[in-house]
Formats: structure tokens, sequence, C-alpha cells
């Protein structure tokens, strides 16, 4: 997926800013998706220029004007292609995986050792989508349009099954070689 995207796609609910677009993606998509400030404003000067997008120049006295984007008819066509057409599967790179795979290398307690803060990591992971997930059913009488927030909801279900599946993974990892059994007819 590329950051134009998810531009567009925020855009087409509703104008925004460019700060209150990074604010959008923390609030909403962060556990899948992240876009930091600088990338957000390059793609969206970018974006502009290519015709995707229309810019509002709101005027204020005492701070820097405020530039408002709104997705123009191109825009509109670009996300509905992207949208209904099927995306090129993407190779996982996982870097903690690589370290588990060569961690022969390393004895049990350093491996315990990355193999509890990475349980740590999930257990955490796995709170915070808890809390979302909290937060937004908390809210679901309120969504204007009901299918949206069912399919934004998907991507929340995503996350907490992703996050519960690596701590039980690694629960198991963690008491295998606390067991010292190395077995993989174990796991």
């Amino acid at each position: 997926m590329s950051l134009k995207h998810a531009i567009l796609g925020f855009l087409s609910f509703k104008p925004l800013s460019g700060y209150d677009l990074k604010k959008t993606f923390d609030n909403s998509v962060r556990h899948f998706w992240t876009a930091n400030q600088s990338q957000i404003y390059r793609t969206l000067s970018k974006m502009t220029d290519e015709g995707l997008l229309s810019k509002e120049i709101i005027e204020r006295d005492e701070r820097l004007d405020m530039k408002i984007y709104h997705v123009s008819e191109k825009g509109r066509a670009e996300l509905h292609q992207w949208l209904a057409s099927p995306l090129p599967r993407q190779n996982m790179r996982e870097p903690f995986l690589i370290q588990v795979f060569f961690s022969g290398l390393i004895d049990d307690e350093e491996l315990l050792g990355l193999l509890h803060y990475e349980l740590r990591i999930a257990e955490e992971e796995l709170a915070a989508y808890t809390q979302t997930y909290q937060a937004s059913m908390s809210r679901a009488n309120q969504a204007e349009d009901p299918r949206a927030f069912f399919l934004s909801m998907l991507t929340l279900d995503y996350g907490l099954k992703s996050s519960q599946a690596m701590l039980d993974w690694l629960t198991i990892a963690i008491k295998e070689i606390e067991a010292k059994t190395y077995s993989p007819t174990q796991i």
C-alpha cells in the first residue's frame, strides 16, 4: 500500500490539513500503517502537483496559514481503481524471526532474554489493541456509516488476533526452551 492511497482514503471522508491527517493516522490505522509528519507533507505536495488533490489556504493572523486538502475527481478515480484492484503479495520481513532462526549461536539465557522482551512487547500491543477496540465499540452506535465502521473494525480485529497469536507463540517457545525439550514435534 502506498501512503498516497491512505491519504486519498482519509481525505475522501473529509478535507483535512496535514496536521489533522497525521492525527487521523495515529488515531485509526497506526496498528498496521504508520506515517510520520514529513512523509505526509511531502506526499501531499506531490499529490497536489499530480492533480489528485486541491489545496485551500486559510489565512490566519497570529499563526501560519492553514492548508486544507480536498480530493479531486482524479484523486477519487485513483482511489477507486486502487481499492477495486488486487494487490501483489508482499514478502514478509520480520527481523526478530531472523534472530530466532540463528539463535542456535547464542546460549539459552540470551535467547530467553530476547523472547521475554518480545513477550512484553506483544502483551503491550495486545493491551493497546484491546483498549482501542473497547473505545471504538463504545462509539459503534454513533457511526454514520455502519458498513465503513465494520470494515475499520475488521482491521482492528486482525491486529488483535495477530498480537494474540504472537503472544501464544512466544509463550510456547519460552516454555519449550526453558524445559530444554528442543523438539519440533512439541510445538
